[in-house]
């Protein structure tokens, strides 16, 4: 018959476990101190959810919105995406907190508002603006336009309410004097977009100002259109000089599409930069996501700027987030590299944690093992010292026999504690000897007493 293991006393059980406890339990408690230190230095987790203020329904900020959102779900979080009238609605949005981020164009800065909440990301394109007119806004043997003042006294559509075309206009016309021409004829109308092309085509407006990208079908459209022109800004770099936000740009001829040879000719533009903008308080890693979602972004081609070019952090008229300047000119760390978004974020947060879990750790390695050593060879060493006690009386001719007699009992009871004493199996040798020598002493004080008790009965 297989003879089966001896199950531990539970007391057994509970004596072994306190010995651990008590070898570790400084430990816990000092790491329970650095953790409540460090905790308030931890960063808190990301929101899950995500708002960010995009453009007009179907239009190419939306597009791009609902691409960045795509990017996020699948790092495992959501990013909503808000319509609007565009950039100036957008900055309302963000600086009423009512949106995390938004699409805005430079030069839409709202006016006579605090700015220091809000931070910029990347640009992520340049758009330019186009201002097309009518054929018969001037003779037909005359030269195309080349100036905005040249559209003193005509109706121009200067996009819808809220865009940004509408505020980089009126900063335009206000820059070449041309406010003070309205009462001479000039008339502004709040169109944008189809609309104002209709208009255009119809002629309720002689001109019609677009800030829109050169592969968008509506400048395919109306660079088709052989009633319409495209005003070119000869001075456009001394436009730019004096309005930073803008950049001179040539959109060279036949560059839109070679086979219909669109444009006809190079034309000289003014080009508004497209950022992302973010409050102060956004979350590093909302920052990085965003920017990753802009670099993914920027497969496509552009007309305009070389390959790569964007995402960039030119072409902004607000301060840069440190985070973003960071992410941007570092890319992601290893664990971004290596590990899901999610679980890469956390292990970064909790990073101030490792230093009290180190301090834990290192010791308990290092010091652990002695200790337990110590503790339960001092449980075997503590009978040892008792025997030596007793193995001194032994020594000693003269030991009466009353105090051998003691002794003996008090080898007994070791004994039985001994046998009801586990030690881990590391250290049975030592426990086995313990055994053995207790067992010698008995024997030895056996033989002391039976002489002594011939010696007494003689």
């Amino acid at each position: 018959m297989v003879r089966g293991k001896r199950p531990m006393r539970v007391s057994q059980r509970m004596r072994l476990g306190i010995e651990y406890v008590n070898v570790i339990l400084p430990f816990i408690l000092l790491g329970a101190v650095l953790f409540a230190i460090a905790w308030p230095f931890v960063e808190p987790a990301p929101p899950e959810r995500f708002t960010l203020s995009t453009g007009a329904s179907g239009g190419a900020y939306e597009q791009t919105g609902r691409r960045y959102a795509d990017a996020f779900e699948q790092a495992g979080f959501e990013l909503h995406i808000v319509p609007s009238a565009g950039s100036v609605e957008n900055w309302q949005r963000l600086l009423r907190k009512e949106v995390d981020a938004a699409l805005v164009q430079s030069g839409t800065l709202p006016e006579g508002q605090a700015l220091q909440d809000v931070q910029a990301v990347v640009s992520i394109a340049l758009e330019p603006l186009w201002v097309f007119y009518r054929l018969d806004t001037r003779s037909a043997t005359a030269d195309p336009l080349a100036r905005l003042s040249d559209l003193s006294g005509k109706r121009i559509a200067i996009g819808a309410e809220g865009s940004g075309t509408q505020r980089l206009v009126s900063s335009l016309l206000n820059e070449v004097g041309m406010y003070g021409t309205l009462t001479q004829g000039t008339e502004l109308v709040s169109l944008g977009g189809r609309e104002a092309v209709e208009a255009l085509r119809s002629g309720q407006v002689d001109a019609a100002a677009f800030v829109m990208s050169p592969d968008a079908p509506l400048m395919t459209d109306l660079l088709l259109d052989p009633n319409l022109h495209v005003l070119d800004f000869k001075r456009a770099e001394a436009i730019a000089r004096r309005l930073p936000y803008l950049t001179a740009v040539v959109l060279h001829q036949g560059v839109v599409d070679l086979k219909k040879n669109l444009p006809q000719r190079d034309i000289h533009l003014l080009a508004a930069s497209t950022y992302l903008a973010i409050h102060r308080e956004t979350h590093r890693s909302i920052v990085q996501l965003l920017i990753e979602a802009a670099k993914r972004d920027q497969t496509r081609l552009s007309l305009l700027a070389e390959p790569g070019y964007f995402p960039s952090l030119s072409h902004i008229d607000l301060p840069i987030a440190s985070e973003a300047d960071y992410f941007f000119q570092r890319g992601p760390n290893i664990l971004h590299r290596h590990l899901p978004f999610w679980l890469a974020s956390l292990v970064d947060r909790l990073a101030i944690l490792i230093i009290p879990l180190l301090a834990i750790m290192i010791p308990l390695f290092r010091v652990a093992p002695p200790a337990l050593r110590w503790r339960v060879r001092r449980r075997i060493y503590r009978w040892y010292k008792k025997l030596r006690v007793i193995d001194a009386d032994l020594m000693r001719s003269d030991t009466p026999m009353e105090l051998i007699q003691q002794d003996l009992k008090l080898v007994s009871h070791f004994e039985d504690d001994v046998a009801n004493t586990d030690v881990p199996l590391s250290y049975m040798e030592e426990f086995y000897n313990l055994r053995l020598h207790v067992a010698y002493i008995r024997e030895r004080l056996e033989r002391r007493l039976a002489q002594l008790e011939d010696t007494h009965g003689t």
